[in-house]
Parts: structure tokens; sequence; C-alpha cells
């Protein structure tokens, strides 16, 4: 798993929810939380370097088969950083969640797969 706290802290326990608690749990965290943290374009340069690294990170620690079970917490400059970013080739397969408060927690929203045909959405 790996939840990227910009906006809002998402702790481990709403992700063992979701996934088997025994799932390690990678972070990608700001310091400093908000709606207004991206204010200049280095900012999201950076995030979108810092994003790529751990996608690799991820890779190399669980193979190119591992499955990246996203948790994000971000504002909507981040969120498309992260899908151009993202390379079917070169990185894990990624599966989106959303926190949904009228079912109670995050669920999965969408899927981007290495494997060409296979991205889908919920």
């Amino acid at each position: 798993a790996l939840k990227i706290e910009i906006t809002a802290e998402i702790s481990d326990e709403r992700i063992n929810r979701v996934l088997d608690g025994a799932t390690p749990i990678w972070s990608i965290r700001s310091s400093v939380r908000g709606n207004d943290v991206m204010r200049r374009e280095s900012d999201l340069a950076e995030f979108a370097r810092v994003c790529r690294a751990v996608f690799d990170l991820i890779r190399s620690a669980h193979g190119h088969e591992a499955e990246i079970h996203l948790f994000p917490a971000i504002p909507a400059s981040t969120a498309i950083e992260i899908g151009r970013g993202w390379q079917p080739k070169a990185h894990p397969s990624v599966h989106i969640y959303d926190e949904n408060r009228r079912v109670g927690g995050f669920h999965l929203v969408h899927a981007l797969d290495h494997v060409e045909g296979k991205g889908t959405s919920e």
C-alpha cells in the first residue's frame, strides 16, 4: 500500500481495514498539510520526482508484478502528476482508493494496470 498524505493524514488502521493487515505500507507525506500546499510549479515538480522514485523503490522491493494500492489525500494537481508519472512498462499496477463516508472508509475506484487493456474503473 502507498498512502500519499498532502492535504490530510491517513492512519495505517484505515488502510488495514481495506487490505490485509500484513500488507507493507509506504508513505509520501508533506510536513505541512492542507489544500494549498502546492503553491509553485517547483513544488509540483518535486512531488512528481518523489512519486516516481517511490514507485521505483516499491518495484525494486516487491517486484514488477506487485500491485500498489494507493490511498491519497491530495490536491487535484498532484493526482494529475501521479497519472502522468506512472509508466505502464516500468511501474507496478496501481489500484486507487477513495474515501466514501456513505459506505464508511476507503473503496477501490480505479486501476492502472501495466498489462495492456486491463485498465478499469469501478
